[in-house]
């Protein structure tokens, strides 16, 4: 099961929410995994106390984690070394942070802010294609079914044989 929480409004209680919903998940014996992605680590603070700030502040945490993968290594590191324990059982934490703050400008040098809405328009009308083409049947399984139903007969001509 999968929950995901966002907001871009701040104080709606984000982190409230998602720390009460994975500690009741854990609570119910469902191994659990809350990734903090706000820069202030709130979620991190909720559930590791002080030790948020102490004991994990150098862990990589899910900044670590996003920067591995933009990296492309060959040998990245399991996805377990920026998951940190918590006091409760089932419940793990993959930590926020400032770091996240300086992924989130590397990471807006790829944005595109100046879409016109003919650019916005045309991708909206390929997607619809593409999902038309998604919903039609496989010409390749018909031909499959029909031939496995005798549906499909083939006939020599005479002509090319001895051509």
């Amino acid at each position: 099961m999968r929950r995901v929480v966002f907001n871009q409004k701040g104080g709606v209680g984000k982190s409230t929410i998602t720390c009460n919903l994975a500690a009741i998940a854990a609570a119910s014996g469902q191994r659990t995994l809350l990734i903090d992605l706000d820069p202030q680590g709130n979620s991190s603070r909720y559930l590791l106390g002080a030790s948020a700030d102490v004991e994990h502040a150098e862990a990589p945490g899910a900044a670590g984690f996003f920067e591995t993968t933009l990296k492309f290594s060959l040998r990245a590191p399991p996805t377990s070394d920026f998951i940190v324990a918590t006091p409760w059982a089932n419940l793990h934490l993959m930590p926020g942070g400032p770091a996240l703050d300086e992924l989130h400008s590397k990471l807006e040098e790829f944005a595109s802010h100046t879409d016109s809405l003919e650019e916005i328009h045309e991708n909206k009308e390929q997607i619809e294609i593409s999902r038309a083409y998604e919903r039609m049947p496989n010409a390749s399984l018909l031909a499959t079914q029909e031939f496995l139903e005798d549906k499909i007969y083939h006939r020599k001509n005479e002509d090319d044989l001895f051509s």
